[in-house]
């Protein structure tokens, strides 16, 4: 039996690999995910000249913000809340529009640059649409 014991010991300790990031929640450590910062083509963020279409679209346009979801229920609206704002790392709000509590965070001047940050948080099961708040 002790012979047994000490093959998996060694095994286990032989295999060993990397930490994972589920290790690094047993040792108490919060996961955050890395998000990149946009998902738009390389070629089009070259250090050329930017074009007067592209610079007249970098202008502001309006204010607009992600909408997570819309839930009924105040307490699962806050707890909710709470669960995208740690994945997420934006500042969640809750707004009630009657008969829902809606879910929004984020913040941008153009409706495009929101429209890469819910892509690109589509990309690690957060769905999202933009909404133009004013």
């Amino acid at each position: 039996m002790r012979k047994i014991l000490a093959v998996i010991c060694f095994c286990a300790l032989a295999f060993a690999a990397e930490p994972t990031d589920l290790d690094t929640l047993f040792r108490g450590k919060e996961y955050k995910p890395v998000l990149n910062a946009s998902l738009r083509d390389s070629a089009s963020t070259k250090n050329d000249a930017m074009p007067k279409a592209a610079a007249k679209a970098s202008k502001s346009d309006g204010y607009y913000m992600l909408q997570f979801e819309s839930v009924a229920d105040f307490d699962a609206a806050q707890r909710r809340r709470a669960q995208l704002s740690a994945s997420t790392g934006y500042a969640v709000q809750v707004v009630f529009d009657a008969p829902f509590y809606k879910l929004r965070g984020g913040g941008w001047g153009n409706k495009k640059a929101a429209e890469d940050k819910a892509r690109e948080l589509s990309a690690y099961n957060i769905t999202a649409f933009v909404v133009k708040v004013k």
